[in-house]
C-alpha cells in the first residue's frame, strides 16, 4: 500500500476493470486546468480523455495533457501509462470507460493512437482543432477514431466565450454523449 494525503492507495485498484483496445478513458481532474475545462464544458462531468491501447502485451492509456511530463521530457507530448497512473488520486476525482460499438473500428483507432505516440506528437497549447501537427486530449482521441473512419463527436463542437480562450473547441462531452458509445465502468 502507498499513502497520499493520509489516505491508503492501492496501486492495483483498477486491475479488474475490463478494458479493451480503443476504449475511451475519461477522468475528472483535480487541477486548475481541469476546473477550466469543466467550467467551459456544458455538461462539466469529465475534463480529460485518453484511449486504451495494447503495448508489449499490456493495456495502457495513451493520452496527451499539459504538465504531466515523463521524467526527462522537455515538452508536453503524447504518452502511455497504466490505468492506475491515469486515474491516480492526485489526478482524478472521478473516471469512466466508454466503449464504441464496432470492435474493428476500436482496434484501428488504437493502432492510430500508437502511431501518434511513436511520432511524439506534442500538446497544442493553442487548442487549434484544424491543425493536427499538435493536439489536445479530445482532439487526439477524435483524430485517432477519424483515421479509423468514424467521427466520434458526430460533428459536435462547443463554442466558448471566456477571457483567455474564446472559440470553437472539441470538449469531452462532445464525445462521451455520442450514443455509439456505451459506458462500461465508472467510479
Amino acid at each position: 500500500m502507498l499513502f497520499a494525503c493520509g489516505k491508503r492507495i492501492d496501486p492495483n485498484r483498477f486491475k479488474d476493470v475490463k478494458i479493451e483496445e480503443g476504449d475511451l478513458v475519461f477522468r475528472r481532474g483535480t487541477g486548475t486546468k481541469s476546473r477550466a475545462v469543466l467550467n467551459a464544458d456544458s455538461l462539466g462531468i469529465y475534463s480529460h480523455v485518453g484511449i486504451i491501447v495494447k503495448l508489449d502485451e499490456k493495456f495502457c492509456v495513451v493520452h496527451i495533457t499539459p504538465g504531466e511530463r515523463h521524467k526527462g521530457d522537455t515538452v508536453d507530448k503524447v504518452k502511455a501509462e497504466s490505468l492506475d497512473e491515469f486515474w491516480s488520486n492526485k489526478r482524478a476525482i472521478h473516471g469512466a470507460v466508454f466503449r464504441f460499438k464496432t470492435p474493428i473500428v476500436c482496434a484501428e483507432a488504437s493502432s492510430q493512437a500508437i502511431r501518434l505516440l511513436k511520432k511524439g506528437v506534442q500538446f497544442d497549447h493553442d487548442y487549434e482543432l484544424n491543425d493536427s501537427t499538435m493536439m489536445y486530449c479530445t482532439e487526439f482521441v477524435w483524430y485517432a477514431y477519424s483515421k479509423a473512419g468514424v467521427d466520434i463527436s458526430s460533428g459536435k463542437r462547443s463554442r466558448i466565450n471566456m477571457p483567455v480562450y474564446g472559440g470553437t473547441y472539441l470538449l469531452p462531452s462532445d464525445i462521451f454523449t455520442n450514443p455509439e458509445f456505451k459506458q462500461i465502468f465508472k467510479f
